[in-house]
């Protein structure tokens, strides 16, 4: 029976709606106070609840004494309005926040006193009560950025990749199980399109498990900077770069030649093989070239272009006569120059091309090579000697 009484609450209070009378149940607030704990020692937190259910038990076992026909209309009739009176009930913690173990804590309860009256409970004893802080986690401070293991290749290994400005970050927690730092979560503010240079915020954050168990960090963020990575060169050669990206350069133009190449004298072309040159004295590049940029800001094929003004110096037969001095000129475009983390040249990446054709002259070369490059790509000067 007892079984059915609890189901019967827990069912909805509206059976209790009906006229009041006298005091029928006598009810000390106090005890249906519950206080939890949690938290770590020092940061502990409380939380109040008030167990309406086990007041309901205890006010209709009181109200029905021996009497089995505990459910009878005339009974439920004399407890009028239990469920207002219920509902009006509330508990208030003097402290929640910020708690040690030994901490004392009180809460005081409050209620409707016309609605008590309405369905005859009389409330008795205190309306106040104290409980002591316990059950607080111990404390566990641990460092996230300790140097023994952070940024190791066998800790937290923080590594690079891709080409500045399109580099990546990644962070990889190597630390055994058994170590209280595998269970830290790490997170940059900023993982890609990164920047040799580039100042990155790395956070820490604890899983909940290890929280709940009094496990705290010792810092949240620290600061790293962005290194060895290769990057698109954008506005300078460096000395020695062109010595290694020249032989390419050389070797795409005597290919051309071996084969079959075109020059363009204003609006006439001429188609000549190796078979047609009566002599080749070499190649000579300008002392400047063009470093282009692309104007899209976003990883593509060809992000960046060495653009180097080169002159065929050769004697063809007929009337064409190439310049002055009988030289042919254009500019040989390189695409992707990358300098690797090392100092050297990505060569794998790189790919050194002739324009379709040569010109009698750099001003047409410029014109008819160079024109749609210029709308899509931002060019400075370089020196290349």
């Amino acid at each position: 029976m007892k079984r059915f009484l609890v189901l019967l609450f827990m069912a909805g209070a509206a059976l209790f709606t009906l006229s009041g009378c006298g005091s029928k149940a006598e009810i000390e607030m106090t005890d249906y106070m519950n206080v939890e704990f949690a938290g770590i020692d020092g940061e502990g937190r409380a939380e109040v609840y008030f167990d309406k259910a086990a007041m309901e038990v205890d006010v209709f076992q009181e109200l029905a004494g021996d009497d089995e026909e505990i459910f009878s209309q005339e009974l439920l009739e004399e407890l009028g309005n239990f469920a207002g009176f219920e509902n009006s009930i509330t508990c208030s913690l003097d402290k929640s926040e910020g708690l040690s173990s030994g901490d004392q804590v009180t809460v005081t309860v409050s209620y409707d006193k016309d609605s008590a009256k309405e369905c005859g409970i009389k409330v008795a004893g205190d309306m106040e009560k104290t409980f002591e802080v316990e059950g607080l986690k111990e404390r566990v401070e641990i460092d996230p950025f300790d140097s023994r293991y952070f940024n190791t290749e066998d800790g937290i290994e923080i590594s690079f990749s891709g080409r500045d400005p399109f580099g990546r970050v990644s962070i990889e927690n190597h630390m055994p199980e058994s170590d209280p730092l595998s269970k830290v979560r790490y997170r940059a503010d900023k993982e890609e399109n990164l920047q040799n240079g580039d100042k990155i915020t790395i956070s820490a954050s604890l899983i909940s498990e290890m929280e709940e168990e009094g496990y705290v960090l010792k810092e949240e963020t620290t600061v790293i900077t962005a290194h060895d990575m290769d990057y698109y060169v954008t506005d300078e050669l460096e000395p020695g770069m062109w010595e290694l990206i020249q032989p390419y350069c050389d070797q795409e133009i005597t290919d051309e030649l071996d084969n079959v190449f075109y020059i363009k004298d204003g609006e006439d072309s001429y188609r000549f093989t190796k078979h047609d040159v009566l002599s080749f004295e070499g190649i000579t590049y300008g002392e400047e070239a063009f470093l282009a940029t692309s104007k899209i800001k976003e990883q593509q094929e060809s992000y960046n272009l060495l653009i180097v003004p080169y002159s065929i110096h050769a004697t063809l037969p007929g009337d064409i006569r190439l310049g002055e001095n009988e030289t042919a000129a254009g500019y040989m475009i390189i695409r992707d120059v990358i300098r690797t983390a090392d100092g050297g040249i990505d060569t794998e990446e790189m790919a050194a091309r002739m324009p379709e054709y040569s010109y009698t002259s750099l001003e047409q070369a410029d014109s008819e090579s160079l024109g749609e490059i210029r709308v899509n790509y931002e060019l400075v000067t370089v020196a290349l000697q």
